[in-house]
């Protein structure tokens, strides 16, 4: 008896001492992490910062021409007053409708053709030179034409956007494909499955991550597009005001809707990163 209750002790005591162990490293684990995300904000704010400071010092020292360069203070007055104005919203939403439909089109039919001449790979080295072609063919130059055929409305700048996002979409779309394993492309064939059954069991799955990767680059480009569009010619949208304040040398109000752009392009990459992460996940 005495030697089952020593053995019993000793028993408890290791499970005591492993669930100790556990918690220690869990415990571990979040403060390197909260660490990690304190030295990231902190190396954030402080670039911020020096970048803000570094601006106010040079203009107020009379280093640069704060008529040519503003001022920290003037661009935020001018940022925030631009927040205040209606027809800043107005548009805001222009450009975003055009940024967002040119990225969900391209991304869509992006991914089709990729998926397509990944799986018809004649067809592919047949339209390899034409793709080729427009793709180097420069977006400001496209926005006349687009704006000649569709008028200065919404079409232009989704149809720009849309030029650069399907081509940045079936890129990654077509490596992901192709960079699959060789051995587990030989494997699924020695099992037996379907193309379907690989194609949606394997390759996608397989190619997710990096098509969201790709996914997150053309939001950002998409922006860039519907922008320069509505710099050739538009009625309303956050290129259109932009030139409106550059020809009439308004430079705080520029570096604010400059900073308006940045951000619009940053909450669409943030909601495609948090998608991007629930993939990763999923696929893991």
């Amino acid at each position: 008896m005495e030697t089952i209750a020593k053995t019993g002790g000793a028993a408890v005591a290791a499970t005591g001492a492993h669930a100790y162990d556990d918690s220690t490293i869990v415990a571990e684990r979040r403060r390197s992490r909260i660490n990690r995300q304190f030295g990231v904000w902190a190396l954030r704010i402080g670039a911020l910062a020096v970048f803000i400071f570094s601006w106010a010092f040079v203009t107020g020292q009379g280093i640069m021409d704060p008529t040519l360069v503003s001022t920290p203070g003037d661009v935020g007055l001018s940022f925030v007053k631009q927040l205040a104005d209606s027809t800043f919203w107005t548009d805001v939403a222009a450009t975003f409708s055009g940024a967002m439909a040119g990225l969900v089109s391209g991304a869509i039919l992006g991914i089709l053709a990729g998926v397509i001449f990944v799986r018809v790979e004649v067809l592919h080295v047949a339209a390899r030179p034409f793709l080729t072609l427009m793709n180097s063919l420069p977006r400001p130059a496209l926005a006349p034409i687009f704006i000649l055929w569709f008028g200065l409305g919404f079409g232009p700048k989704a149809l720009v956007a849309f030029s650069v996002v399907f081509f940045v979409l079936m890129t990654s779309t077509m490596g992901a494909l192709q960079a699959l394993d060789h051995d587990i492309k030989q494997l699924t064939q020695s099992l037996g499955m379907s193309k379907a059954q690989r194609f949606f069991k394997i390759e996608l799955p397989s190619a997710l991550p990096s098509i969201v990767g790709g996914l997150r680059l053309g939001a950002v480009y998409s922006v860039l597009g519907a922008v320069v569009s509505e710099m050739v010619g538009a009625y309303t949208g956050l290129g259109q005001r932009l030139v409106v304040v550059t020809n009439n040398f308004q430079v705080s109000e520029t570096f604010a809707i400059l900073l308006a752009m940045g951000l619009l392009s940053m909450v669409l990459d943030l909601s495609i990163s948090g998608l991007q992460k629930l993939v990763t996940k999923w696929t893991r």
